[in-house]
């Protein structure tokens, strides 16, 4: 045991740019708003960035927790994880799950039974199909970020995906199912919780201790609540510090970059 170290398609687009300074954001660098149609007819919106460049991009599919939308993880042009990764050069896709945000309709997320919210795994299954069939985008070097609930979900989903190489999981709170998906996957993980957060400490601990990937991480904080509020808390907690979402951010950077140099070394 290791040593622990303390997730039919229609779009409507908008013109998208990354610029490549470093440390600074373009002004140019939008998102644009897109919808797609589950296999089981649910129509899923969400926010959608492709940087502008000649080499296709990795992307990550960001999934908010049931209680939340996709504006938890705020968006390209607010610090945060999904900025960080647009300055990376990496797509992001950041959508509302079935019956939350812009899709709700034609039914809330709390008017679902049991069985039916189970399905959230579809919308993300269906997310990544989406974003690796966009023409800016690497289809084999995708990354999925959930939090809470909807990592359990996103684990289902994806862990089992050899387009997905490394999972972002905040707070989550994960299945018997969901934890064998982890275990028998070979993507990385990087698990955060709070100590506090007595479930998610126990979940992303055993998710990370049974993680075959040795780029996997946990991170343990205190004081932070959970989900995405942790980010947040921490930035006005600790101004003084680096930002925990930024490092975690930065951490799947890593992962899908060596994925491509793994992939190009194959082909030479």
């Amino acid at each position: 045991m290791r040593t622990v170290r303390a997730v039919m398609y229609s779009i409507t687009v908008v013109s998208l740019m990354w610029g490549a300074a470093a440390g600074s954001v373009n002004n140019e660098m939008k998102e644009s708003e897109v919808n797609f149609t589950t296999p089981d007819g649910w129509r899923i919106s969400g926010s959608l960035f492709i940087p502008s460049g000649a080499v296709k991009a990795p992307g990550a599919v960001f999934v908010h927790a049931s209680r939340h939308e996709s504006d938890a993880y705020g968006n390209i042009n607010a610090p945060g994880i999904p900025q960080t990764l647009g300055r990376a050069d990496t797509a992001t896709l950041r959508i509302d799950i079935r019956g939350r945000g812009a899709s709700r309709e034609p039914r809330v997320f709390n008017s679902l039974a049991p069985s039916e919210r189970e399905a959230v795994r579809i919308d993300i299954t269906a997310a990544i199909d989406f974003l690796a069939s966009q023409p800016g985008v690497d289809a084999g070097r995708i990354g999925i970020v959930a939090e809470q609930d909807s990592a359990d979900a996103a684990l289902i989903a994806a862990a089992g995906d050899r387009r997905v190489k490394a999972f972002i999981l905040i707070s989550g709170r994960l299945g018997a199912e969901a934890k064998a998906a982890g275990a028998a996957s070979r993507a990385a993980v990087y698990c955060m919780a709070s100590k506090e957060d007595r479930r998610g400490f126990r979940d992303m601990t055993d998710v990370y201790l049974a993680s075959k990937s040795k780029a996997s991480r946990l991170r343990i904080f205190e004081g932070l609540a959970m989900g995405t509020t942790m980010f947040s808390t921490f930035r006005f907690e600790r101004p003084a510090e680096r930002p925990i979402d930024e490092i975690a951010a930065e951490w799947m950077i890593e992962r899908l970059t060596a994925t491509a140099a793994v992939s190009r070394a194959r082909k030479n």
